[in-house]
């Protein structure tokens, strides 16, 4: 009778540890598969300064942003270095200083094919870096087929 307490008790600990040691193994992965920093994402419909937890990172020419407290492998959004631009910086006001980071910049950037802006929350080094690495992009990529300021072709 003893033992089959303990037992029930283990598998009890390890149903319980089981998303946090999944959400580790993620966080791992994600490290592993380039440089990774805590990023904040601003809903852009909600009622309120509405900020979901995450981290970020830098894959090929996109900036990738996932959930903190999400199983997925993949992002929740893509900021793509052509399609995107930095249009400001300030810091955190009012409530939205005791729900982010102690010490980050609140970012805002454009798409530029739909002209909507989203907000990422970082500290003020990844926030510089997010700005060089926009301003790195090659010559003429900064361009989309068909918009305004497209270079004339002929």
């Amino acid at each position: 009778m003893p033992w089959q307490i303990v037992i029930v008790t283990i598998i009890v600990v390890a149903v319980v540890m089981l998303p946090f040691v999944a959400l580790y193994l993620r966080r791992r992965w994600l490290t592993g598969q380039g440089g990774l920093f805590d990023c904040a994402y601003q809903l852009p419909d909600a009622p309120g300064p509405a900020w979901v937890l995450g981290v970020a990172r830098y894959r090929r020419e996109q900036l990738e942003w996932f959930r903190a407290f999400s199983l997925s492998l993949r992002p929740k959004h893509v900021f793509p270095r052509v399609g995107t631009t930095y249009v400001h910086q300030r810091t955190p006001q009012g409530l939205e200083a005791i729900a982010l980071f102690e010490g980050s910049l609140i970012v805002t950037l454009r798409d530029k094919a739909t002209g909507s802006t989203s907000a990422l929350s970082m500290a003020s080094d990844e926030a510089l870096a997010l700005m060089s690495w926009l301003e790195s992009a090659p010559p003429g990529s900064h361009y989309l087929p068909g918009s305004a300021d497209s270079p004339n072709p002929n």
